[in-house]
């Protein structure tokens, strides 16, 4: 069960957190043993960047028929969390700090994974290309 919650807090890997959602799909998380996958699954349900964890998360709390505060959960608008110029001054600060004249793609993923992990998640999830998509940013910024 603790392998299950840690996967589920996992910031950095939505794929992580997905796998953790399908294994307890036939839970009941009414039950009262479930109490604590329950308020995680509610709080993914209403806060995770990626799309595909909120939403599979928001279709768990369906079924099952949680509730917040007694309100019905909503699954709301897609919303990564980071506007375009949050990943603008990311990426400058990436090419600022590795000194970066021409893009270097594999250099330039590790530093993003590293200095911004969650960010880094939720755009490789959210970009199916992307390497295409890193590339065109990385090409039109201020030198």
């Amino acid at each position: 069960m603790q392998t299950i919650i840690n996967d589920l807090k996992n910031e950095l890997s939505y794929k992580v957190r997905l796998e953790a959602i399908d294994k307890i799909k036939e839970y009941d998380l009414n039950d009262e043993n479930y109490a604590h996958l329950k308020d995680i699954i509610i709080k993914l349900a209403l806060t995770d960047r990626v799309f595909a964890v909120k939403q599979a998360a928001f279709l768990l709390c369906q079924k099952n028929k949680l509730k917040k505060n007694g309100e019905v959960i909503n699954l709301g608008k897609k919303n990564t969390g980071y506007s375009p110029n949050d990943i603008r001054k990311m990426f400058l600060k990436i090419k600022r700090e590795t000194r970066m004249e021409a893009l270097d793609l594999d250099l330039f993923k590790e530093y993003f994974q590293t200095i911004s992990p969650k960010m880094y998640d939720v755009m490789a999830y959210e970009h199916m290309y992307f390497d295409n998509w890193i590339r065109g940013i990385y090409k039109y910024l201020s030198k």
